[in-house]
């Protein structure tokens, strides 16, 4: 009997506990916060820029110049650290991974958009070849090759900025 009352003693105190509390609210972005996150992820992919220059000129020899993109990298490094000191200050979780992560979605967007430009162009192509229509074929592969230097810019980049298998996300 004692062991009935205690359980049901408990059950109720633990009904009461989960009864107060509440799921958490998301906020939603001020507008500075997204002015700020924006000026993150312009230094994030800055440094990346900066730190790949600066491993293909020590690559190629030029240490001068790797040692000036280096240089610059640590500004930007400064940049991102006072970046995410504002956005944690203002109550973002993590702003440098947030911002990583949101650099790489849009990558991601930029190579399947640059795919999909492909193939329009390779089904225009096979249509002007169907309709023997010279000049068009001509300009449709002008487009085309100019939409797959346009992809390979956008796997590098997507490379660069952490994205590893690019081509793979964009099927």
């Amino acid at each position: 009997m004692k062991k009935l009352v205690l359980s049901g003693v408990a059950m109720i105190f633990t009904i009461a506990a989960f009864a107060q509390t509440s799921t958490p609210v998301a906020a939603t972005p001020t507008p500075a916060e997204k002015t700020q996150m924006q000026d993150l992820r312009k230094d994030v992919r800055a440094y990346d820029k900066d730190k790949a220059d600066a491993k293909a000129a020590k690559k190629s020899g030029d240490l001068a110049t790797a040692k000036a993109d280096l240089a610059a990298a640590k500004t930007e490094k400064q940049g991102i650290k006072a970046d995410a000191k504002i956005l944690k200050s203002e109550g973002v979780d993590h702003p440098v991974a947030l911002a990583d992560k949101e650099i790489k979605k849009s990558d991601i967007k930029e190579v399947e958009a640059d795919v999909a430009k492909i193939k329009t162009d390779k089904a225009t192509e096979e249509k002007d070849k169907a309709a023997n229509d010279a000049t068009a074929l001509k300009a449709d592969k002008a487009a085309l090759k100019a939409d797959r230097k346009a992809l390979k810019k956008a796997m590098h980049e997507a490379r660069r900025d952490g994205v590893k298998h690019s081509a793979h996300h964009a099927k």
